[in-house]
């Protein structure tokens, strides 16, 4: 008995359109997703190498993130120690005045003074933040330690010459107190040079290390995973094409199969 199903042109119609069409939902998905690599079967190889590259960015997008959070930090620290070298450069200019004693009045020297307290209790409390960010800047630690203990030594020169103090103006040594504040405004420069050096000299060299790092695996990766929207439009196109091409072949199969039943059921 001749029938649709059994027809072997149609068939063989049926298949081709099947696997076209198969053919073509990849395309879309590829099209879709952007990627070439969507499951393992689309290249067990190329999957495992994508995955590795995957983790690997992942690692150094971390790492870059670090580098950049210690960059805040070092600018954070940086600024509070350009607040404090200001701040000894102010007390240094009145210490110096008030070591001159032509022409300055008891009132004038206690104002001095007054002005010298308030700056003190300033230079206190950023040295206490001061210390603090140099401890999440990542220099090593006997560096960090070196900085602080510099911030520390500047900040009880600067209470050497405030009220009570053995420096103060009122009865201290002032050539000792000028000498504690004049050291004072050289080590904080220092301290903000060694903060510089490290931001310019270590953590900037690192991250542009890791900016390329990060660039050659993602152009790695996508050349194996990424698909080709050129290659992938074209693909649609012509599966586009043999699926129309397909659909008239079957059609006409069928209509050739339904003729010649015709023709039998007329000659009976």
């Amino acid at each position: 008995m001749i029938s649709v199903r059994n027809n072997a042109t149609t068939l063989r119609a049926m298949f081709q359109l099947n696997r076209n069409q198969e053919e073509q939902a990849n395309v879309l998905k590829r099209l879709s997703t952007g990627k070439r690599i969507n499951s393992g079967k689309d290249g067990p190889a190329d999957l495992i190498s994508a995955e590795r590259l995957s983790a690997e960015i992942k690692a150094l997008e971390a790492q870059s993130r670090g580098i950049e959070r210690r960059q805040a930090n070092a600018n954070i620290a940086d600024a509070q120690v350009g607040e404090l070298s200001g701040l000894y450069s102010e007390l240094n200019g009145l210490i110096v005045a008030s070591a001159n004693d032509a022409g300055l009045t008891d009132a004038e020297r206690a104002a001095n003074q007054q002005q010298i307290d308030a700056i003190s209790g300033s230079i206190q409390r950023i040295t206490g933040e001061a210390v603090a960010s140099i401890d999440t800047v990542g220099l090593p630690d006997a560096d960090t330690a070196a900085l602080q203990q510099q911030l520390s030594d500047s900040a009880a020169a600067a209470s050497s010459i405030a009220s009570g103090g053995t420096n103060n103006l009122t009865n201290g040594d002032l050539a000792a107190g000028q000498a504690a504040i004049e050291q004072a405004v050289v080590d904080v420069a220092s301290v903000r040079g060694s903060i510089g050096a490290f931001q310019k000299n270590t953590l900037a060299p690192e991250l542009r290390s890791t900016q390329v790092q990060l660039e050659n695996l993602m152009a790695t990766r996508s050349r194996i995973e990424d698909a080709d929207f050129a290659i992938e439009t074209s693909n649609l196109a012509r599966t586009e094409i043999r699926n129309a091409a397909g659909l008239q072949t079957l059609l006409i199969a069928q209509n050739q199969t339904r003729t010649v039943l015709d023709l039998l059921r007329s000659d009976e």
